[in-house]
């Protein structure tokens, strides 16, 4: 099973910086149990509140595994849980259980019987196994179920200003963007832990759903199901037993991200979302520790209108996919297909970089080729010190940076509640989780101008028209390790207006304003 971090960080939960770190695969035993390896922890350029505890991680029972094409009979033979396990165990010399099927002709597997062995062992054994299953010409990739988790960083909830929206140099310049377009129509697809149906984002919230297989980590009383409200991912010290990190409070993650995408403006409330007049569908697959890379990609999929396996169609396909998650490891075959495919929809697919400070070409889906990888700044426009960095990274956008003021990280909506669901709420938070639906929400006004834009030329757009990296004293931003530059709204819709017939033209205004 693979659970992905959100991209972003909790002060009362240091552990998760350095957890980002380690490759999230889980270790679970039947009953959903987590095995853990030792990831190295270096203070010395770690905050003194958010300094990260050692932690280990999760490793898969799980595998995925994707027959070739040309292998028809035996896709059609492992269509029930006897010809999974008949097949598969006896390719691989051990107790295999078929679990389910999966978007992309691929299907999800059980490796049983490994309660006993250590974390160490555990690995060892589904590497042998995944090689000896790989040997097979028939199959084309076999990859462990590895565990993703949200990339953010979270604080007390506070009010502020949307520095990142304005502050020149280092904002986005949201005004500018605005001129041209809000988002009308456009549909983004916030792939997280759910939603809150808040004062301030509720309106803008379409029919979403919930991909979570493993009732536990769901937390909501079942598995998937078409009801993509958040319940809470807290965890509790009596959840040790299966999750290996901290005890802390529910994040509210992807109603933080939400609304930084497209909470409701105009509306004497709260704060302003990028994409104001564009509706959000939540796809949840983050929940209690994390969310299976499986889940996710099935999630993607469907976000974008592709058919999943026992789940009905999406009626709103997303023209962009935001993805504030992550977890360590080169990007696999299951990310990547998944990537080829919904672009190949003309969907665009915007990635948290990561807040392990750390090369992202070392974390999926940072490193997948075709997403728009974002890395995060702080208000001076410096790389944010948790922010991966490196040639993975397509352009930076603010993350803030929460640790000494905590409103100089990113503010939007939340929920007051450290379990279950509470009141609403609006919090600052830090995180690459934050950076991404900065990005996200411009691609949707470049929507809005231009149907009929590819994912590269959207990519493109938001690179040529970045701003230039401030000269700072530290953490400098560099085309070499933060992307291309700053994202800015303003001239990132102005080069796409145009083409759409936009009164933005340059000598149109100067004929209004002479």
């Amino acid at each position: 099973m693979s659970r992905p971090i959100y991209q972003h960080k909790l002060n009362d939960v240091p552990c998760l910086r350095m957890l980002l770190a380690s490759v999230a695969i889980c270790a679970a035993s039947a009953h959903g149990g987590f095995a853990l390896e030792p990831t190295p922890a270096d203070p010395s350029d770690t905050p003194p509140d958010v300094v990260a505890d050692q932690q280990v991680a999760p490793v898969a029972s799980q595998l995925i595994v994707k027959y070739a094409d040309s292998a028809a009979d035996r896709v059609q033979s492992l269509q029930s849980a006897q010809g999974a396990a008949a097949a598969l165990s006896e390719l691989a010399g051990a107790q295999i259980e078929h679990v389910r099927l999966m978007s992309g002709n691929a299907q999800v597997v059980q490796i049983n019987n490994l309660g006993a062995l250590s974390a160490g062992e555990v690995a060892e054994t589904i590497q042998d196994i995944a090689a000896r299953l790989s040997a097979d010409p028939a199959i084309e990739y076999v990859e462990p179920d590895a565990i993703m988790q949200i990339q953010q960083a979270v604080n007390d909830p506070r009010y502020g200003d949307q520095w990142h929206y304005t502050k020149p140099a280092t904002g986005i310049d949201l005004p500018g963007g605005w001129a041209h377009a809000t988002g009308n129509g456009v549909v983004t697809a916030v792939i997280d832990t759910g939603y809150r149906p808040h004062v301030d984002l509720a309106a803008n919230i379409l029919p979403g759903y919930d991909f979570i297989t493993n009732t536990t980590v769901a937390n909501d009383g079942n598995a998937r199901d078409n009801d993509a409200r958040d319940p809470g991912d807290w965890i509790a010290a009596s959840d040790s037993s299966w999750c290996p990190l901290s005890p802390r409070s529910s994040s509210w993650h992807g109603t933080h991200v939400a609304g930084t995408v497209a909470a409701v403006t105009n509306n004497a409330l709260g704060v302003a979302g990028i994409a104001r007049d564009a509706r959000i569908v939540p796809v949840r697959v983050l929940g209690k520790c994390g969310g299976n890379l499986s889940d996710i990609a099935d999630g993607m999929r469907w976000a974008a209108g592709l058919p999943v396996p026992g789940v009905p169609n999406n009626p709103n396909p997303a023209s962009v996919l935001n993805l504030s998650l992550g977890g360590g490891g080169a990007c696999g075959p299951t990310y990547q297909s998944a990537v080829d495919d919904i672009t190949a929809t003309g969907a665009s697919v915007v990635v948290a970089a990561g807040n392990s400070n750390a090369d992202a070409t070392n974390y999926r889906p940072a490193s997948c080729d075709g997403v728009i990888t974002v890395a995060a700044t702080n208000t001076d426009g410096a790389r944010s010190y948790y922010s991966n960095f490196g040639s993975a990274v397509e352009i930076a956008a603010p993350g803030g940076e929460t640790y000494q003021v905590s409103s100089r990280g990113v503010l939007s909506t939340l929920n007051a509640g450290a379990t279950t669901p509470g009141a609403d709420s609006y919090a600052f938070y830090q995180g690459t989780s934050m950076a991404a639906p900065h990005v996200a929400g411009v691609a949707a006004l470049l929507y809005q101008l231009s149907p009929g834009i590819t994912p590269a030329q959207v990519s493109i757009t938001l690179q040529n028209t970045a701003q230039s990296f401030p000269s700072v004293s530290s953490n400098q931003c560099t085309t070499a390790n933060c992307g291309a530059g700053i994202l800015d709204a303003g001239a990132a819709a102005a080069a796409v207006a145009p083409a759409s017939g936009s009164v933005s033209l340059p000598w149109l205004s100067l004929l209004l304003n002479p």
